[in-house]
């Protein structure tokens, strides 16, 4: 091969070809985004007009999913408080004496729940008979209670859960004070919207079923609710409910980002509005429900709807009206639409399972804003690029043939310091070996560092061979021989960091301790070799129920903890029993010298905890119990 010094190399083709070179692709490319930036911004108008209609579609559509989802959900809640309620009054179900609540009359003649246990209010028309039976429903119906908290503290949407009965008697979770003061004294469940849109007149399907948009009595603004009818061998018990108030639809729906500033809101078939931003009341001159002023001697005795006058539909602009009727015949979805000297793209979606509607604006103002600025920031850009590009070009193409000549020199010192050092150096491995080039000096230093490779190959084998011997002479200090699980100076090392972790994250670790029942008799029958045999068949058995990030340990002879990171007791007992009913299944399997039972204890970490043998002594202790119940069990 003919070989070349580096140095003729960059001074043949350096300036010949790298100068001229970028200069005509320079050159070009300033030529061609010249003529295509005026293009190319026509073409970015256009894409961002086609663009909007679909991309507000797919924001529409995914919104719409989204609450259809949601309110599906909360519909899936109300059967679930239906089909407890029916099993109450089917099972007449009672609760722990422990556990009454306290009531007492208010001085308007309701009997109410007086003491706030954490669970809901209670209170009673002052014309209720308030007799033994009906103290009993009225105490035992707490059990409600639990599913309410469940329901209200874990979903944002759902403000509150209640029944009413058909005695006038109204459970609402959250506990509200005084609720006597809430609720006229007179209180006709059967009067409001809530209860009555769910008796058999209005809803003979006995399904779960949505109300208008309503005044709540108890003080929470308007809203609306999914209620449910609780019958009892075909008699109307009473009603729950989930309540929704507007304000959560607003917050958790229409406050989603359209672009250009579009904003939201969502109408029914009738054209009443379910809920609206403020900024679409503003467009829409549609003033909505403001946030009621509750008037403490003037209790709501029957359902407050929203005002007839509010509804859309009625709207001054005749052009609006019109697009929204052909909204709820569903003939189109898409709209220009002319309100108040702006233009604005109307998007609407039907929301299945309800009978409502979202529609969305967006003023064409501000496409057209957008747009323009976009086009104006293309030019200036264009111009300053070309300008940059021109003066750039000019520095640089000075200053490369300047450089061309010391520029070998830059380059052959470090290459013969890179020859030198790599003489003798032997730290990184060359996977493969440098085939010659041409260039000398290149072609010197490939040679350099084949040498380097063979030898950081004998050195890597070396330092692997040696790792490899820690590693093997670790593992036998922290793993018991026999049964090669970890070991007890296994767990005090482990668990000494572990429990700092517990302590700062706040999470919870359980500990089953687990002890092979009559061992001694099974080694002095059989032997050891039958003994050790069981040890490893009881691992295997552990490794079977266990995740895969939970850690056994032999303590020692027939001893062994689990640690069950991030499982509580009642997760553990589970486990626990889980491993028990296993070994009793494949006992019936064995022969008598490999029958085995075993006992657990179980304990799990509290903050007062400093290290794991705490855990270990309560887990030991619910041991020695297991074993006075008769073996073979979890405690």
């Amino acid at each position: 091969m003919r070989k070349i010094i580096l140095e003729k190399l960059i001074y043949k083709n350096y300036l010949k070809t790298a100068l001229t070179s970028i200069l005509f692709i320079e050159i070009a490319l300033l030529i061609i985004y010249f003529s295509a930036n005026e293009n190319m911004v026509k073409t970015s108008i256009d894409f961002i007009s086609k663009d909007i209609k679909k991309s507000v579609k797919t924001t529409v559509d995914n919104v719409t999913a989204q609450i259809e989802y949601r309110f599906q959900n909360i519909e899936i809640i109300a059967k679930v408080l239906q089909n407890e309620h029916q099993n109450f009054f089917k099972y007449k179900y009672k609760i722990d004496d422990s556990t009454k609540p306290v009531f007492n009359y208010a001085k308007n003649g309701m009997y109410f729940k007086s003491v706030d246990n954490g669970g809901s209010s209670v209170a009673i028309s002052k014309y209720t008979d308030i007799t033994d039976s009906f103290k009993s429903k009225i105490i035992n119906s707490e059990i409600f209670d639990n599913t309410f908290k469940s329901v209200v503290d874990n979903n944002e949407m759902i403000i509150a859960a209640y029944f009413n009965s058909h005695d006038n008697m109204s459970r609402y979770y959250p506990y509200i004070q005084n609720v006597y003061d809430a609720l006229p004294s007179d209180l006709n469940v059967s009067s409001y919207n809530f209860y009555y849109k769910a008796n058999l007149k209005n809803n003979p399907e006995k399904n779960v079923v949505w109300t208008d948009i309503y005044l709540d009595p108890a003080g929470q603004g308007w809203m609306m609710s999914v209620i449910a009818p609780i019958y009892n061998n075909g008699f109307l018990e009473g009603v729950t409910g989930i309540d929704v108030t507007v304000n959560a639809i607003i917050d958790n729906f229409l406050n989603f980002k359209l672009p250009y500033n579009g904003s939201s809101f969502l109408v029914d078939k009738h054209g009443k509005v379910i809920a609206m931003t403020k900024k679409v009341e503003k467009v829409l001159d549609q003033e909505n429900n403001k946030i009621h002023k509750y008037d403490k001697n003037k209790k709501i005795k029957k359902t407050i709807f929203q005002d007839a006058e509010k509804n859309i539909l009625k709207n001054k602009n005749k052009e609006l009206v019109e697009v929204l009727k052909k909204v709820i015949d569903g003939s189109e979805s898409f709209f220009n639409l002319s309100m108040n000297d702006h233009n604005y793209a109307l998007f609407a979606e039907k929301v299945n399972r309800t009978p409502w509607y979202l529609v969305s604006l967006i003023d064409k103002n501000e496409i057209i804003s957008e747009v323009r600025d976009l086009e104006s920031y293309y030019k200036n850009l264009g111009y300053l690029i070309i300008v940059l590009i021109i003066v750039f070009y000019l520095i640089f193409f000075i200053y490369l043939y300047l450089k061309a000549k010391s520029f070998v020199e830059t380059i052959n010192n470090p290459l013969s310091k890179i020859i030198n050092m790599t003489k003798n150096l032997a730290t990184i491995k060359q996977i493969e070996m440098l085939e010659e080039c041409g260039i000398v000096e290149i072609d010197t230093l490939s040679e350099n560092f084949n040498n380097l490779s063979k030898e950081l190959d004998e050195r890597t084998k070396k330092l692997v061979r040696a790792e490899s011997q820690r590693a093997f002479h670790e593992k036998l200090a922290n793993t018991d021989a026999l049964t090669k699980v970890y070991n007890r100076r296994f767990l005090e090392d482990f668990s000494e960091n572990y429990i700092k972790i517990l302590k700062r994250e706040k999470t919870t670790l359980s500990l089953l301790l687990i002890d092979i029942d009559n061992f001694k008799k099974i080694n002095d029958s059989y032997g050891h070799g039958i003994g050790d045999s069981i040890l490893k068949t009881l691992v295997t058995h552990i490794k079977n129920v266990i995740r895969e990030n939970d850690i056994i340990v032999r303590l020692g002879g027939d001893e062994f903890v689990v640690l069950l990171p991030n499982s509580n007791i009642s997760n553990a007992k589970k486990i626990a029993n889980k491993l028990i009913t296993t070994i009793n299944t494949i006992n019936q399997l064995e022969k008598n010298e490999l029958v085995f039972t075993i006992s657990i204890g179980s304990s799990e970490y509290n903050q007062e905890d400093t290290n794991i043998n705490y855990l270990i002594k309560r887990a030991d202790d619910s041991l020695y119990k297991a074993k006075e119940l008769g073996k073979n069990c979890v405690q």
